[in-house]
């Protein structure tokens, strides 16, 4: 796994770990009889990580769970959506905002991300439009833009259903009724257009220079621009 902290992958190693069984009303689901709740620390940055896993329960001396699944990081919160080091801290702070109302507020969190996605076409992309469907418009149809991002993107209209909500649109930060799924959708795309502008580009970079660096020792031309 990953550490929701750091991002570095990880072998989680948790500490006592007390099972609880399910009430007999759930003994229906295939092989799923209990629940624990386990907690440890990230061997690279030591910081604590809980989640709550499901398995068969087994009582005795010491409940446990034979074969845990179906783990969910609680803490800490939002830690399904890691933030990659490269994504500028204005940005970051807002997604891990979104990220962590998305099932107290799927509309705060639907807020919250319009918002940002808006702000990445105006401050990155230099596209600055009336409305957020318009902005998406001229995004789309730019040369060298993924196709999958471009669709990714243009469905923002279609399952934000903007022609029912128009403060959508005009208001992006405005806190109004939210289609099923909105909110996570638009988390996916908020993670496909930051790999795209700030992911992909600094460790393309990075490896450019690294690859220089060694043309160099080897008494080669560096690469062109």
């Amino acid at each position: 796994m990953k550490c929701p902290h750091c991002n570095n992958s990880i072998f989680f190693e948790e500490s006592d770990a007390v099972a609880y069984e399910y009430g007999k009303e759930n003994r229906a689901k295939a092989g799923i009889t209990g629940y624990d709740i386990a907690h440890g620390f990230c061997p690279s940055c030591n910081e604590l990580i809980v989640m709550i896993r499901e398995g068969k329960y087994k009582g005795g001396d010491y409940p446990h769970l034979e074969n845990p699944q179906n783990e969910d990081i609680i803490y800490p919160r939002g830690a399904n959506r890691p933030i990659e080091p490269e994504i500028p801290q204005k940005y970051a702070s807002d997604f891990k905002e979104a990220v962590a109302v998305v099932k107290l507020s799927p509309k705060a969190s639907a807020a919250i991300s319009r918002r940002l996605l808006q702000s990445i076409l105006r401050e990155e992309s230099k596209i600055k439009k009336s409305s957020l469907a318009d902005e998406i418009e001229e995004f789309i149809h730019r040369e060298g833009i993924p196709s999958h991002l471009s669709g990714a993107v243009d469905a923002v209209r279609n399952v934000g259903n903007f022609a029912a909500h128009p403060l959508k649109n005009t208001h992006t930060g405005e806190i109004v009724d939210v289609e099923p799924g909105e909110a996570e959708w638009l988390l996916d795309v908020l993670e496909a257009m930051f790999d795209f502008t700030f992911v992909q580009p600094k460790r393309l970079e990075d490896r450019k220079k690294q690859l220089n660096e060694k043309l160099k020792s080897l008494g080669k031309p560096e690469m062109k621009e």
